[in-house]
């Protein structure tokens, strides 16, 4: 049987085309440079299924015939295992639309920040890559492809932090508002707004925020009053944000530690995976890991891939047995 047929465009394109060349699907219409850089032939259209940055950069939208569509996606998850699929609902209409239907198929994926670090080290094996190269392009392609050109053997470190420096600094002085992007799989997330009480560039942030009063804060089953004081604490590269609850006066409500990828910082925005598991720490001592059937139900569903499951339940027992040694 013959090979799949794939066209691939986007920021992740080069490592995209160096997955699905290794699995021996033929890439369809490579630009120039990508035919130079991954030892490409050129082959001509048409393909059988297409992939492109979604609207957002987050991720891909993969389209086409359900079988290559679908072998498409099995290949990318199989080498990328943080990555999530999203099924699409198409609106139909029309006759042949309907008849088509059955045979076409067209998925999101999501990249969280692990999935993005997966796709930075299979480009890195074929031309010099920046650690961060893809969330960096998500904010300013043009800058990272600057940095990379100068980029020296052993200065990639240095060229992050200078990234880093230039791009998102600048977003985080005390005092900024920041809008924090709290994305769950399935769709159901939030977003909220605080301000910068500290930033040290690639290491920690720390946010506050002012609470009204009324209803009560998850996790902890404690109300919420007029003038509750809210801490957000996140470090670069961990696998949990900290969330510390005080009233007025500073007395302590409680900690929630919330398990999620680690956080990625755009210039007045943060955004990362929620993996649902909690860590919650009462002011009495008592320590308990909060929500771990709704994180195996997701994995049942597949809206979340097991590989992200558990690290999220490693993460979440590393975190209780530290806390509880504490208390």
């Amino acid at each position: 049987m013959p090979e799949h047929r794939v066209k691939i465009r986007g920021i992740y394109a080069t490592a995209l085309t160096a997955i699905l060349k290794e699995k021996g699907f033929v890439i369809v219409d490579p630009t120039p440079v990508m035919a130079s850089r991954l030892g490409l032939s050129y082959q001509a259209g048409p393909e059988e299924a297409s992939i492109r940055d979604r609207h957002d950069r987050q991720g891909i939208v993969v389209t086409g015939l359900r079988e290559a569509v679908e072998a498409t996606l099995r290949a990318i998850l199989e080498a990328v295992p943080f990555a999530l699929l999203v099924p699409i609902k198409d609106n139909i209409h029309g006759a042949l639309a309907l008849a088509l239907a059955p045979l076409q198929a067209h998925y999101l994926v999501e990249f969280p920040l692990p999935a993005k670090e997966v796709l930075d080290t299979i480009r890195g094996r074929y031309v010099p890559t920046v650690p961060g190269h893809h969330y960096f392009k998500i904010i300013d392609a043009a800058s990272v492809d600057r940095y990379e050109q100068a980029m020296k053997p052993g200065q990639e470190e240095p060229t992050r932090r200078a990234l880093l420096d230039e791009l998102v600094a600048p977003f985080y002085r005390r005092g900024a508002e920041v809008k924090v992007w709290h994305v769950k799989a399935g769709g159901e997330g939030f977003q909220f707004r605080a301000l910068v009480r500290s930033f040290q560039p690639g290491e920690r942030l720390v946010l506050e925020r002012r609470f009204r009063g009324g209803g009560f804060y998850d996790g902890l089953g404690l109300s919420k009053e007029e003038g509750d004081v809210g801490l957000v604490e996140m470090w670069e590269g961990r696998w949990f944000i900290r969330r510390v609850y005080l009233r007025r006066n500073g007395t302590l409500i409680g900690e929630v530690y919330n398990v999620n990828t680690p956080p990625e910082l755009y210039p007045g925005w943060v955004r990362y995976l929620d993996l649902e598991v909690d860590v919650v720490c009462l002011p009495k001592g008592e320590v308990e890991i909060q929500d771990e059937q709704v994180l195996w139900r997701k994995v049942e569903k597949g809206l979340l891939p097991r590989a992200l499951a558990e690290k999220a339940m490693a993460c979440a027992q590393e975190l209780f047995m530290s806390l509880r040694d504490l208390a």
